[in-house]
């Protein structure tokens, strides 16, 4: 019997290891820096060069897979920023080593520093051929034509079957009505509830406003044994910043129009969402620090980052009475929101957008989303569906599995690990077609409303002054 110990706060950002054996070494050449000069010559006639901050398994996979079906071309991978040291913790069994990887966010700085140099050398026309958007205003780039119309290479590569892809994901992407970065995967962003405590309540997750929560959460507030302070709190810990992002992720579009360079933060309605923000803290309905995290209705660290998240997770929070729920959202667009750590886009300026169409289009292919080392949810239902069938295989004898008998030890509770049921992959399945809410936003843009709206959380600023001072600052910003 393998027996794996692990903390809750490590399973909260990956569970995908239980499925993946270790991750072998690699014979590709990854060029770290700004040059994007490499020690290994190009063989092919073609070099196609993608410039991401941080490479992983998949893309160094994907290189060279991609470079033995098409000898002609090499792929060049330019990475900004080596790969972060990660803790492991290791489990034996039927001659399979597997890891559970506690994974470390990058540094801001780094992200600041990396979406700088692409700038400049999508500016000065130096740029790599395809380029990983993360943290980058992409929008400002398409609007002075920097990047390729991915949607027109879709429409007129008859290869490439559009309906095989989530459209929801690909729609929420589109930037005045055409896709200029297409993610190869996505996390989830949700919630998970307490069924326990929401018995008999009735919410509707598929079209809620932060004020539909505030007004259910304020009826969730129990104080039984009448000390004062709340036994049940609505939400988990969650800083202003983080809230403040939240909020603006999940109804950007209300007020900012990047397109038509117009900020509309001086509205009644973003002056509205930070009162409401700010009570959530004043009425108590956050849990306070040193407090029992169980004694929650939603956890809003729920983050969904593979498959074996959405399995799992709900099963591991609140005594295996956990359920995940979308986030509430002020803007017209509902469903699931979501976000990608790796979002691509091509350089107009690319001497090989062809070649560099063929490398993208190779990662949205079934045999890359369907891989394990994809490492995230796949945006081709394919791909989906293939990771679905190996999670089927979890705690099994077969190839994804990990032995007949498999249990987590979570903090002190055994929990047996077993596939999941036709019913739990089809409630998968449609989590993931009701993927529809572009969770991030430009990034300038966020930094400046979580700047301005701390005085704001700390009582030093009214909404209206806060509100005052982003509107103007994103109005520069915009019209830059």
């Amino acid at each position: 019997m393998r027996k794996l110990t692990v903390k809750q706060s490590v399973i909260a950002c990956s569970l995908v290891s239980l499925l993946s054996l270790t991750a072998c070494s690699s014979n590709t050449t990854t060029t770290t820096g700004d040059t994007g000069s490499t020690t290994t010559p190009a063989t092919g006639n073609k070099t196609v060069t993608l410039s991401v901050m941080t490479s992983d398994r998949f893309l160094e996979l994907a290189k060279q897979k991609y470079e033995a079906l098409h000898p002609d071309t090499k792929i060049n991978i330019k990475e900004y920023e080596a790969a972060p040291q990660t803790a492991t913790g290791q489990g034996q069994g039927q001659g399979q080593q597997q890891q559970m990887v506690m994974v470390k966010k990058p540094d801001p700085k780094n992200i600041e520093k990396y979406a700088s140099s692409i700038g400049a050398e999508l500016m000065s026309g130096k740029a790599s051929d395809v380029i990983v958007t993360s943290g980058l205003p992409f929008q400002k780039y398409a609007d002075k034509k920097l990047l390729e119309n991915i949607s027109d290479l879709m429409s007129k590569d008859a290869s490439f079957k559009k309906e095989n892809y989530y459209a929801g994901i690909f729609d929420a992407m589109t930037y005045n009505g055409s896709l200029y970065t297409v993610p190869i995967k996505v996390g989830l962003n949700m919630w998970i509830g307490n069924q326990a405590l929401l018995s008999g309540q009735q919410v509707d997750d598929g079209k809620w406003t932060w004020a539909d929560f505030k007004k259910k959460a304020s009826a969730l507030v129990s104080d039984k044994n009448n000390d004062g302070k709340p036994d049940t709190y609505p939400l988990g810990k969650i800083e202003p910043d983080q809230l403040i992002t939240s909020m603006l992720n999940s109804s950007f579009s209300k007020f900012a129009d990047v397109g038509a360079k117009k900020a509309k933060f001086d509205s009644p309605d973003f002056i509205n969402m930070l009162k409401l923000a700010k009570s959530l803290y004043d009425d108590k309905l956050i849990l306070a620090d040193n407090s029992d995290p169980d004694n929650v209705v939603f956890q809003p660290k729920g983050n969904v980052l593979m498959y074996m998240d959405m399995y799992m997770m709900p099963k591991m929070n609140f005594d295996g009475k956990g359920a995940y729920y979308n986030l509430p959202s002020e803007s017209e667009a509902k469903g699931t929101q979501f976000t990608s750590s790796l979002p691509l886009a091509i350089n107009s300026k690319s001497a090989n957008k062809k070649e560099a169409w063929e490398f993208v289009k190779y990662l949205l292919s079934d045999e890359m989303q369907s891989s394990r080392e994809l490492s995230g949810i796949a945006v081709n239902k394919n791909g989906a569906k293939a990771q679905i069938d190996l999670l089927k295989t979890l705690g099994t004898a077969g190839e994804g599995g990990a032995g007949k008998s498999m249990k987590l030890n979570i903090n002190g509770k055994a929990m047996a690990v077993t596939p999941p049921t036709e019913q739990e992959a089809a409630a998968i399945e449609k989590v993931l077609n009701n993927i529809s809410v572009n969770g991030e936003s430009d990034p300038k843009i966020t930094n400046i409303v979580v700047e301005e709206t701390a005085p704001f959380f700390q009582g030093q600023k009214s909404a209206e002054e806060v509100a005052k001072v982003i509107q103007n600052k994103v109005s520069t910003y915009l019209q830059e």
